[in-house]
């Protein structure tokens, strides 16, 4: 008999790296997801030569409409087969750890879509990408909601061995209040998450 365990993010996305497009483009679920890309490069606007940080880019989902758009895009992932994706794609993608990222240089934007979520320490992320960002950017989250859909969200991962972690705004605000961001927009683009923009507090006062 086959021993159920939990693994870690990691290892779970690199099994699925090759036909993860596929899964995530077709019925509600493709649905759901491009209403969030809508809302996401809405809320980020890249513009040309503006430098990005896609922090937990997957295959490329953003990082290829971002470079569309003329932005310099740089995407980074924990999921060594992932960010071969994105680079067969034509994506400029490194295998990094959010927990321990640093690159050693900052962005005027960084779209963090569909990855805190995943990781242990969300608020040492939500640190570690704050201080990437240069003095006049912001930063754009994805996350899944504390809601009835968010759960069915969780649950869906666990039975294929992975935690989630929901937020509610409140939660949230909170991290990036101490990580020394704040919102300044929130969209709603499906049951079940929320789009984000947080700019350094320092700055409003």
């Amino acid at each position: 008999m086959t021993c159920w365990r939990m693994q870690r993010p990691e290892e779970y996305f690199d099994k699925i790296a090759a036909k993860y497009a596929e899964i995530t483009s077709r019925g509600i679920l493709g649905a759901m997801r491009k209403k969030e890309r809508e809302c996401v490069m809405q809320m980020l606007s890249p513009q040309p030569r503006e430098t990005v940080l896609d922090a937990g880019c997957g295959a490329g989902f953003y990082s290829s409409s971002i470079k569309e758009c003329g932005a310099e895009v740089l995407g980074v992932d924990i999921s060594p087969k992932m960010v071969e994706a994105a680079i067969k794609s034509g994506i400029k993608a490194e295998v990094r750890d959010l927990k321990t990222l640093n690159l050693g240089r900052k962005f005027n934007k960084i779209v963090c879509a569909g990855v805190l979520e995943f990781c242990e320490e969300p608020q040492r992320v939500i640190e570690n990408l704050k201080n990437h960002l240069n003095e006049h950017g912001f930063i754009v989250f994805l996350i899944p909601s504390l809601s009835l859909c968010g759960l069915a969200y969780k649950l869906y991962h666990l039975s294929h061995g992975v935690h989630v972690t929901l937020f509610s705004l409140g939660r949230f605000e909170k991290s990036l209040n101490k990580s020394g961001l704040k919102i300044v927009a929130i969209e709603n683009p499906t049951p079940f998450t929320y789009v984000l923009k947080a700019e350094p507090i320092a700055r409003q006062v």
